[in-house]
């Protein structure tokens, strides 16, 4: 048998080390050269015990590349793979940290040659203790509804709901608000459904965030009746008088708090308006059965009715 002579094997080791090294570094860089790569956004699926939550809020998508032939990557998409954080070996409240683990399903599985990187390699997060509480659920209602018009009262359905996050942040809620509601332009009473504000992404529905909201529309002008409101005569001729009294009136007026507090006042402090009987159109004496009036009633006010309507008059000559 021939003997190796090994002076000759290590007669410039060195040298022989770095061209293997070189050749094997070729080999890699032909090989990662050829294939193609795949670059996919996967959620993160957490393991952990049942009692605690993330208390913080964390990116649950993380960058995982593929790396393989263009016919194994054609095969893939997201359903292939799944990225776990496995918490379940930690207990209690604390900051916890662990790996993340790319598992393969379906097509992945029989993917020969595929290479997978997944980014980044671990995942550290703050856990609590989680807490469920009910909650009341108060309406948010924003804009201005139709003119004259406000929002009288509102009912929600159910008024209370379910929610479960980390400690820290249910020990501060004592209510939550709903998405907002519109009111702009609204006049008509309404009944909608809605969806109860997100706080945060950490905070959970287990039974729904969907409520009913009722809203009750109603004018916001306010009414008042002036009970005995004499009317004036209005150019009435110079050879005529009248044979009596005009009859008081009952004035129904409408309009703004603002502005029916601002009426004129009798000398006794009450609120009054003006009531004309125009008789420019008489100039003989007679009875008049039915004579229009006329309210003179400043801006913000409206008439909404008279009783009676017009009123009776008789003229007589001056003496």
């Amino acid at each position: 048998m021939k003997r190796i002579d090994l002076a000759a094997v290590f007669d410039q080791w060195p040298a022989k080390v770095l061209a293997l090294g070189a050749a094997v570094l070729l080999f890699l860089f032909n090989r990662f050269d050829s294939l193609d790569s795949k670059v996919l956004s996967l959620p993160v699926r957490l393991v952990a015990d049942t009692t605690l939550l993330p208390s913080q809020d964390w990116n649950n998508r993380v960058r995982v590349t593929l790396r393989g032939s263009s016919e194994v990557l054609a095969g893939l998409d997201e359903t292939a793979l799944e990225v776990l954080a496995d918490f379940s070996s930690h207990s209690g409240e604390g900051l916890w940290k662990a790996p993340l683990q790319v598992l393969r399903h379906g097509a992945a599985l029989q993917a020969e040659g595929l290479e997978v990187q997944v980014e980044p390699l671990e995942l550290l997060l703050s856990f609590e203790r989680k807490v469920v509480k009910t909650l009341p659920v108060q309406p948010d209602f924003v804009g201005l509804p139709g003119r004259n018009f406000e929002l009288s009262g509102s009912k929600v359905i159910p008024s209370i709901v379910t929610v479960e996050g980390p400690r820290s942040i249910l020990e501060k809620m004592t209510s939550i608000a709903t998405e907002p509601i519109e009111l702009r332009g609204k006049t008509d009473t309404f009944t909608l459904r809605v969806r109860v504000a997100e706080v945060s992404t950490l905070i959970n529905f287990p039974y729904g965030s969907t409520i009913e909201v009722q809203g009750l529309m109603t004018s916001s002008l306010a009414t008042l009746t002036l009970a005995a409101v004499l009317p004036t005569p209005l150019n009435l001729s110079s050879a005529l008088r009248l044979q009596s009294p005009l009859a008081p009136v009952r004035v129904k007026l409408r309009g703004t708090p603002a502005a029916l507090s601002a009426l004129d006042r009798t000398d006794g402090g009450s609120p009054s308006v003006v009531l004309l009987a125009d008789l420019s159109n008489y100039s003989i004496p007679g009875e008049i059965p039915s004579l229009s009036l006329k309210a003179q009633i400043p801006e913000g006010v409206e008439l909404v009715s008279l009783e009676p309507a017009t009123v009776a008059v008789y003229l007589e000559p001056v003496p």
